[in-house]
């Protein structure tokens, strides 16, 4: 998600607080404990962001992650407040349904369209549409496929029941051709945990085997057709297309009747459903179960562990030639790295950080592999390694905040969907963990709104205080959407001038251009990326010396931005000013040493010797 785009979503949201707030509804909710603990620390969290600015290597970078923090704060405050009623939240958790339903079936379609997808770029193919990062596809795939399950066992009407097995079997086919090894674990994490959660846990677990086998189904004919299974380059022709479609509709159709059919089975045979019923929540049993499993893991960990952490940490990632095989890879894809970067980081600044949205900057000067990246791919290490020991504490205080009062939620009974919400949220945060889930916005929002669920079980409690939010809250809940509109709003008109003005260069209007770039700068004035602009704008005029003051603006405001001094660089080699390009060559050697570490300036000079 892009800069315009994140912020107009927290822009709408915080406007929603506002009417919610304004508003003379049928349902009043008093913000309690819950809401103040969540938001509190995801509001902690982003002013420690823009407060690291002080000793950051890039100002705008950390602004930019207070900015995305708040953003995040307007989804989890705005959806807080919609859930007044336990048949509200009910509604909210179909509700996160259905959007997980539509980006399941617009990924599905997208790799099902005939001649019209996107040929991928190696010899494989993953699901990336419509979120653009195959393991987002992947991980808001397990999350429909927990949430229906869970709606399919829980549903008493029957076409209700056959709506959640149908999206349960997309999202499971959806999650295999994402090739996501971490959503695939994330789901088998989230579903023993619903198993286990649940009251339901026999229907759970029938329904799950159904899902399994209709998508089993699915995916062996998939398999037969190299263009959808994403083993080949190229797109499905009709005839294949239609294929896997009528396949999946005749496998959903069996699973729907089988489990339908099993229904009618057990009502027939009551004594035995009862018997089952009751072993299946027999606490011994599933201790026993619980510790066999831990058991198994110890001695596989034994037995494999060593050789999983060689393969892991392995730079050396092997190219799959199909998508299948990425499933039992073991590598880790230079997370080790990522991570490793994170942890030496945080080694020379454990206090306060390098401050917030700066571990590119780090990830470039400390890399000694040609991989590009802007996550340390771990939300809980980034915020480590860019925040100190605060942020660490922060990131853990909101995993506990949630977690505990998921089990709170759970334990009382506050929500039928709490062993669903309580399973999914656990398997996310687990998720954090891996990715860069944090700043990928549907995986965000997707966060925001379990924990408003979760969050707001307080105001369903039969045992607190029914009433309203008083005036001063409401004056200050007002005030901090107004702050909040305006905090997302200015940097979201200074994108939209930078990238009118590159716009701009491309259509040969540079007088707009200028125009365009210089309000860009008089709205955000700590941004190198204006001045960068009208550098590059002055220098095609042949205004070298604009272009130099332009370049020594972006390098005072971002003296780690090696992209700016590059600028520099160039500008003043062609200009033949040796002696500025040679300072400005060692400082890109420290900027960026494992590229122009490779070479000196002088032979950078003579690039024959």
């Amino acid at each position: 998600m892009d800069v315009l785009a994140r912020h107009l979503s927290g822009i709408l949201a915080w406007i929603l607080v506002a009417v919610l707030l304004l508003g003379r509804w049928p349902d009043q909710v008093r913000p309690g404990r819950s809401l103040f603990l969540v938001g509190g620390l995801i509001l902690v969290l982003s002013l420690l962001s823009a407060i690291s600015s002080i000793w950051s290597l890039s100002v705008p970078s950390s602004l930019t992650e207070f900015e995305r923090g708040i953003g995040y704060l307007g989804y989890f405050t705005a959806s807080y407040l919609t859930m007044r009623t336990p048949k509200q939240r009910e509604w909210f958790a179909r509700g996160i349904g259905a959007g997980l339903a539509v980006i399941v079936v617009l990924a599905l379609g997208e790799r099902l369209y005939p001649n019209g997808g996107v040929e991928p770029a190696v010899g494989y193919s993953r699901l990336t549409y419509p979120l653009g990062y195959w393991n987002g596809v992947g991980i808001c795939s397990t999350a429909g496929l927990v949430l229906f399950v869970w709606f399919a066992a829980a549903a008493t009407d029957r076409r209700a029941r056959a709506v959640a097995l149908a999206m349960a079997t997309l999202s499971g086919v959806a999650l295999y051709l994402s090739y996501s090894r971490g959503a695939l674990l994330a789901a088998i994490v989230a579903m023993l945990l619903l198993v286990f959660l649940s009251e339901r846990r026999l229907r759970v677990t029938v329904v799950t085997t159904v899902v399994a086998g209709a998508t089993a189904v699915i995916l062996l004919t998939i398999n037969h057709y190299p263009a959808i299974s994403g083993d080949t380059n190229g797109n499905p022709n009709l005839g294949e297309s239609l294929v896997v479609t009528l396949v999946a509709l005749v496998a959903i159709a069996l699973g729907v009747s089988a489990f339908e059919g099993l229904g009618r089975l057990a009502r027939r045979h009551a004594p035995t459903t009862r018997r089952a019923l009751e072993l299946s929540k027999d606490r011994r049993l599933l201790l026993g179960i619980a510790s066999a499993g831990i058991g198994v893991l110890l001695v596989l960990s034994l037995a494999f562990g060593n050789h999983v952490w060689d393969q892991f940490t392995d730079s050396n990632v092997p190219v799959t030639a199909e998508g299948k095989s990425r499933l039992t890879e073991l590598s880790g894809s230079y997370r080790y790295e990522f991570n490793r970067a994170s942890l030496d980081t945080f080694a020379d600044h454990p206090l306060l950080g390098s401050g917030a949205g700066t571990y590119p900057i780090e990830w470039t000067q400390r890399r000694d592999i040609p991989v590009v990246s802007q996550d340390a791919h771990s939300f809980y290490l980034q915020n480590l390694a860019e925040l100190g020991i605060p942020g660490g504490l922060i990131s853990l205080g909101l995993v506990a905040a949630l977690i505990g009062l998921g089990l709170i939620a759970w334990r009382r009974r506050l929500g039928r969907d709490a062993p669903a919400v309580l399973a999914l949220t656990a398997a996310l945060l687990l998720a954090l963990a891996f990715d860069w889930f944090w700043k990928l916005g549907a995986t965000a929002a997707l966060l925001m709104l379990l924990a408003a669920w979760i969050a707001s079980a307080e105001a369903v409690d039969p045992d607190r205080r029914r009433a309203g939010a008083g005036p001063a809250l409401r004056v200050s809940g007002l005030l901090a959407a107004w702050a909040s509109i305006v905090v997302l709003a200015v940097p979201a008109v200074a994108d939209h001038y930078v990238r009118a003005s590159a716009d701009s260069v491309r259509a040969d209007h540079l007088d707009k251009a200028i125009d365009q770039a210089n309000t860009a700068s008089e709205l955000e004035p700590w941004s190198a990326d204006p001045h960068m602009q009208l550098g590059v704008i002055a220098e095609s005029l042949g205004q070298y010396a604009r272009a130099m003051e332009e370049y020594d603006r972006a390098i005072e405001l971002e003296p780690n931005n090696w992209h700016a001094v590059l600028l520099r660089f160039r500008l003043s080699y062609r200009r033949e000013h040796f002696g500025t390009a040679r300072k400005d060559f060692e400082r890109l050697r420290e900027l960026y040493p494992f590229y122009f570490g490779r070479s000196s300036f002088d032979e950078v000079r003579q690039p024959d010797s």
